[in-house]
């Protein structure tokens, strides 16, 4: 006999997922029905973010890295799914098959702190942090940031 309560529970995000080619304007509007937005300076992240635009509740911190009015990256750092390396495993999972599988992905790198998984395809990059499970999408298309 089968217990539902025994059934691995799977990932499903309950934040809003902000597309990378949102305008500023969409951002604001979707962060600000998760949670107040505050605009930020991007610190570490200067060099790919001119402001950080980051809406936070006690579970999940949205911040979107804007660079020209658009999308460059975004950062979801969430408690849920942490509290172990296959629940971990499944919230990395959600992430690859959302932005198209495990077959539009190249090979990921493994530092032992994070994983990097880029794919060519879309021209964005995963990365995955192992300790706490934040997850990065980031926008690489060279088209959409040319270096000046």
């Amino acid at each position: 006999m089968p217990f539902s309560f025994f059934k691995p529970k799977k990932f499903k995000p309950d934040f809003p997922i902000i597309p990378l080619y949102c305008t500023e304007e969409e951002v604001r509007t979707q962060l600000g029905k998760h949670a107040p937005v505050v605009e930020e300076e991007p610190e570490s992240d200067h060099t790919i973010s001119q402001k950080l635009l980051v809406a936070e509740t006690q579970e999940t911190c949205i911040s979107v890295g804007i660079w020209d009015g658009r999308v460059r990256f975004t950062n979801y750092r969430t408690e849920k799914f942490n509290q172990s390396d296959g629940l971990k495993g499944r919230k990395l999972g959600w992430f690859v098959d959302y932005y198209g599988g495990r077959s539009e992905f190249g090979e990921p790198r493994d530092t032992g702190y994070m994983i990097f998984w880029p794919n060519p395809t879309k021209k964005i990059m995963i990365v995955f942090g192992l300790h706490m499970g934040p997850v990065r999408i980031i926008d690489q298309d060279p088209e959409h940031w040319p270096q000046t």
